[in-house]
């Protein structure tokens, strides 16, 4: 009887197949990606307490296991195991550490003795699992640090990984030494908090406190210690990435592989994650790529989660018809791949190869999902972050009470491949540099004997990602230009008319209000065109290009349309697009859709993959609301 319930406690944990459904407390931001769910979990309570030895202690030789188990009447224990002539698996194995079982007496205690020599040198997870006749199960994770036993899958690899066959190690850190951590990253390897946006964890990430706290190493590991204690009454954890403040550090372009190996507990809060980003800005648009987000803790209300949950976010970005980009998404099944083993019960390497086709992830060195490359991350390189989340905006309740208010996350290394190293790549905060990184011809409508309107050759302005300088100000209702400059100041052959409705519509080229914007950005988006007009611009000097038309108003926003025809010798065609300018506190916003119905709040749209030498703009402002129109254009070179 007791090996049967021992099997049983077995099969279930930890994979619970459960339909999926969110905790109702997640931020909405998250809701779309989190994968736990909060019900199917009811069985599973929290019983068990471990007296000796004290959670997270070191260990070595053989060790006395003392827990109780209040209310349960059968216990077993597992640990992963390195290969043994016996089991041979290069893998491992889950060894049972009571293959009888373990017998508890009336008042729930139980025993065992771990033989530490016999199992991986480092850190360890004994997972002690027990039941009781009702059905009610608990599973409590004991993280232990063996200073003895066998050393095995131990650092950096000596093989280059499948996926990044082809590509130069651009970085890489074994954590065989105390890594170089600051709160603002500069003069370090790592920054210990989210550059320039803002943290997330529901126990905040630290400050690197040198004294161990959050971040210490060991062996050829780096330790993340989360804690609440008098220190840190409202807790702590840690975050490392690989940037600073000033967006100097790693980053890696496409084609390129970054892939970490790590362990933490499972418990109800815990939330490791190994992740990338373009962009460090609030209010700008970029490509997030979450490889691993694991989310700890069973039972009621918990993720109960069945491996660990892989996005990819492309934030602030539209498709055509107006509609938000989809985030594509997968749950990573891992008890069915490799070893079969669960996140937290050992090291496992967590990949993605961001090529310009497709992204790929693996996990130790199996893909387990793939989607096609973002856009964005096919022209701007990624840094990445490692951190131990506990709670936060994932939704997620925090409950450390069992394990004395504290878990760690081990990180073992962290490695980077890129095919084209960009060793000098900054990104710089907006209106500090030009985010353009190919060229471009940018257009601002500007209003007769108003300086106010006018770009100077060395203001900086336009969406953070594409912004430049050397705008060409084309002043008042209707004009030409024979050359048009180039982002760089060049005089380019592109030939540029614009007017409106014939008739006495001067009046057209005029200010509009601020809409929060300041400085250069006002100055781009305070003259404009309203209502209608048209402009057309001939021998672009792009093959492949996209078309930012950027939108203004006076006091009221209201919906409109921009059509862009394409002349080529043989035909035209054209696209529309429609926009509701609206209220986006002074940023610039991606509007867009195929009717006035679909379109979502902006003040610019995008008009991608262009390939004609000569186009024309025409725009109403007039469909619905107040009277709107045209503040500007860029002509931006796709490589």
């Amino acid at each position: 009887m007791v090996k049967s319930i021992c099997r049983r406690i077995c099969s279930i944990f930890p994979i619970l197949v459960i339909s999926v459904h969110l905790a109702s407390a997640q931020s909405d931001e998250y809701t779309e990606f989190n994968y736990g769910q909060d019900t199917g979990g009811e069985n599973w309570i929290q019983s068990i307490r471990v007296s000796s030895p004290a959670y997270r202690s070191e260990i070595r030789g053989d060790v006395p296991i003392q827990f109780k188990a209040s209310g349960m009447e059968h216990a077993s224990a597992f640990c992963w195991q390195q290969p043994t002539s016996q089991f041979p698996n290069p893998w491992g194995h889950d060894q049972n550490l009571s293959p009888d079982g373990i017998r508890l007496d009336a008042g729930g205690n139980g025993s065992f003795v771990f033989r530490a020599d016999q199992f991986p040198n480092g850190p360890i997870n004994i997972r002690i699992m027990a039941e009781n006749a009702a059905g009610k199960r608990d599973v409590c994770e004991l993280q232990l640090f063996n200073t003895g036993g066998v050393k095995w899958n131990q650092g950096i690899p000596n093989n280059i990984p499948d996926p990044a066959l082809g590509m130069e190690l651009i970085f890489a850190d074994d954590f065989d030494q105390s890594p170089s951590i600051s709160n603002d990253g500069r003069n370090a390897t790592y920054m210990a908090h989210k550059p320039r946006f803002g943290d997330f964890s529901g126990w905040p990430f630290s400050d690197d406190l040198e004294d161990g706290e959050p971040f210490s190493q060991t062996g050829t590991w780096l330790k993340i210690a989360a804690r609440k204690d008098s220190r840190s009454p409202q807790g702590r954890t840690g975050l490392i990435a690989s940037v600073n403040m000033d967006g100097k550090g790693i980053w890696a372009k496409a084609p390129c592989y970054l892939e970490c190996r790590f362990t933490a507990q499972s418990a109800i809060g815990t939330w490791p994650a190994f992740w990338t980003i373009t962009h460090l800005d609030p209010g700008t648009r970029g490509d997030e790529l979450d490889i691993v987000e694991a989310y700890g803790g069973v039972g009621k209300g918990n993720p109960n989660h069945p491996g660990y949950s892989i996005v990819g976010h492309f934030w602030g970005q539209f498709n055509a018809d107006g509609s938000k980009k989809e985030h594509p998404n997968t749950v990573a099944k891992i008890m069915e791949l490799g070893g079969k083993s669960y996140w937290s019960t050992t090291f496992h390497t967590y990949g993605c190869k961001i090529d310009l086709q497709d992204t790929i992830y693996y996990f130790d060195n199996i893909e387990v999902f793939r989607h096609p490359t973002g856009e964005i991350s096919k022209q701007y390189p990624h840094c990445f972050l490692i951190n131990y989340a506990i709670g936060g905006i994932s939704g997620w309740k925090i409950d450390l009470s069992r394990y004395q208010e504290g878990s760690d996350m081990w990180i073992d290394y962290v490695r980077v491949f890129a095919k084209n190293p960009v060793p000098d790549y900054t990104m710089a905060p907006p209106g500090t540099i030009p985010g353009l990184i190919t060229q471009a011809i940018g257009l601002n409508f500007s209003v007769n004997d108003d300086e106010s309107t006018i770009l100077k050759s060395t203001d900086l302005t336009g969406e953070p990602m594409v912004s430049q300088r050397n705008w060409n100000n084309l002043t008042g209702a209707k004009g030409s230009v024979d050359h048009a400059i180039d982002d760089q100041g060049q005089p380019t052959p592109t030939k540029l008319e614009w007017k409106v409705p014939a008739g006495d519509n001067d009046w057209r080229s005029k200010t509009g209000r601020d809409w929060g914007f300041k400085n250069e950005n006002l100055k781009l988006q305070k003259g404009y065109i309203q209502a209608g007009g048209t402009l057309t611009i001939q021998n672009i000097p792009y093959k492949k290009y996209q078309v930012y038309v950027y939108l203004g108003a006076d006091d009221n926003g209201g919906k409109g349309k921009v059509t862009l025809t394409s002349n080529s010798s043989s035909s035209k065609t054209s696209k529309d697009c429609y926009y509701q300018l609206g209220w986006v506190d002074g940023r610039f916003s991606q509007s867009g859709g195929i009717s006035p119905e679909q379109a979502t709040i902006g003040n610019f749209v995008i008009f991608p993959d262009n390939t004609s030498k000569d186009i024309q703009i025409d725009w109403r402002g007039d469909l619905e609301g107040g009277w709107t129109g045209v503040t500007g254009l860029q002509i931006i070179a796709i490589p």
